[in-house]
């Protein structure tokens, strides 16, 4: 019996669960790309609990195995970045190949594997970091493609909001889960290990579930009844499960060029508030380290808060077309927190608490990019999203290599004045932003052609 053979039996199903796979789908995958995410910020946050010297630029204390410098936390993180570019372009080309079902599924076993297996690369030395860190890499490099997919395979077109912007909240959820879990078990008797060890066992978990219930499209599903069938396809249009994307096109499209310009600055900020938004608040606002990990997992909560609300009503509004919300949103989202970093870098030591005030606003107004340059993608791009989200996904890596050089060549002393410049930079890239998003409300409609309508 065959996926639709199953689905029309299932007409009549009834339940809680009926006509909700979707959801089950959303929730499932959301967890996923997470639980990727998750494993990889980990070390971030076990650095100080796996260390023995409390103070680095202490000449007189010796450094224990796992005292690692600034400069080798780069290194780290490098290998990281390095292991998501070589993956992307690869992962791409297995998605199209044999779909999200199994290659999601050995995306997060590599991932699962290389986190369970980091406190023995510890152990074994600096090389053995740098391996297991570019294999958290590699499976992160299926994080984005996989939400164009299930975007596209798996979201009507009145849910394409709600579904970009959960699965895109994947570094929100993984900090507001991963640094209370890690601090808690750093502080317990199980030690910094049991960090690693409790993100793998979430993570093998979830993506087994993953593999049991996925299918690559609904069609095939053997839950899927013809009720929710025609609400995923109604007005979307047949979409193949593999077919093969214009290349050519999409890069040489100014769409996409608006999107993934307004993606680079977004990525630059976020990716400083989780590297950097710790040592910012306990080294030049005086904050203590525990008050500096919550003030950064707070604004990050708020952020995936805004980020689904925006969704939401990106797909609700209807007295306004779809260019003028993306306009709206994408004005909101980049502009005002342009303006917020800004400002950020003149307020004194002694004003901390507008600082903090200063940062949350910057994490809710981003919080409405769903609704802007993600949306634009899948709602462009349509059956092609895959290629484009991935395409946000080499320009993250390429943050994650720009975001430490900039902060190592500019922050030598840490000052607040050199704090000062690195915030002015954010804020210039994200407030040029907005002639993109300009530049995406004038052309949508004449350029969105490319991709087929059916």
């Amino acid at each position: 019996m065959n996926g639709r053979q199953i689905a029309t039996n299932n007409t009549q199903q009834t339940g809680c669960l009926s006509a909700r796979v979707r959801y089950i789908i959303l929730f499932l995958g959301s967890a996923c790309i997470s639980s990727i995410a998750s494993n990889m910020v980990v070390l971030n946050f076990t650095y100080i609990c796996m260390g023995t010297k409390p103070n680095m630029s202490d000449p007189d204390v010796e450094l224990g195995p796992y005292d690692y410098t600034e400069k080798t936390k780069s290194y780290f993180n490098w290998a990281m970045a390095v292991g998501t570019l070589v993956a992307a372009w690869p992962f791409h080309w297995f998605y199209q190949k044999y779909g999200a079902r199994y290659v999601f599924f050995l995306a997060g076993m590599i991932s699962t594997i290389a986190t369970g297996a980091l406190p023995l690369c510890a152990d074994l030395g600096f090389w053995a970091m740098i391996a297991t860190r570019f294999f958290q890499g590699v499976s992160f490099g299926a994080d984005f493609a996989a939400i164009g997919l299930i975007v596209v395979h798996w979201a009507s077109l009145k849910q394409h909001g709600l579904f970009i912007s959960l699965l895109s909240s994947f570094s929100q959820i993984s900090v507001i889960f991963t640094m209370p879990v890690a601090g808690h078990l750093c502080e317990s008797s199980f030690g910094w290990r049991s960090a690693f060890y409790v993100h793998a066992v979430i993570s093998g978990t979830l993506f087994c579930v993953w593999f049991y219930y996925y299918r690559n499209t609904p069609l095939k599903h053997p839950n899927m009844t013809d009720i929710e069938l025609e609400k995923i396809h109604r007005d979307k249009g047949s979409v193949k499960e593999k077919e093969p994307v214009p290349v050519k096109a999409i890069m040489t499209n100014p769409v996409m060029w608006a999107v993934w310009i307004s993606a680079f600055g977004e990525l630059m900020m976020s990716q400083f508030i989780v590297l950097y938004g710790p040592t910012y608040l306990k080294e030049i606002l005086d904050y203590p380290v525990t008050h500096a990990g919550y003030f950064v997992a707070i604004p990050r909560a708020l952020h995936l808060v805004f980020k689904i609300v925006s969704g939401l009503c990106s797909d609700r509004i209807k007295f306004l077309s779809e260019k003028v919300k993306m306009c709206i949103f994408n004005t909101i989202a980049l502009t005002i927190s342009g303006i917020f970093f800004l400002i950020l870098g003149y307020i004194p030591k002694e004003h901390k608490y507008y600082a903090l005030a200063a940062i949350l606003t910057i994490e809710c107004s981003t919080g409405f990019i769903c609704g802007g340059f993600y949306k634009c993608a899948t709602l462009v791009a349509r059956q092609h999203s895959h290629f484009v989200l991935s395409q946000i996904q080499f320009i993250k890596c390429v943050s994650l290599f720009i975001e430490p050089l900039l902060v190592f060549l500019i922050c030598t002393q840490g000052t607040l004045a050199e704090w000062r410049i690195v915030f002015i930079i954010h804020g210039v890239l994200l407030i040029g932003r907005i002639f993109a998003a300009k530049f995406i409300a004038f052309v949508f409609h004449t350029h969105a052609h490319f991709l087929r309508r059916e």
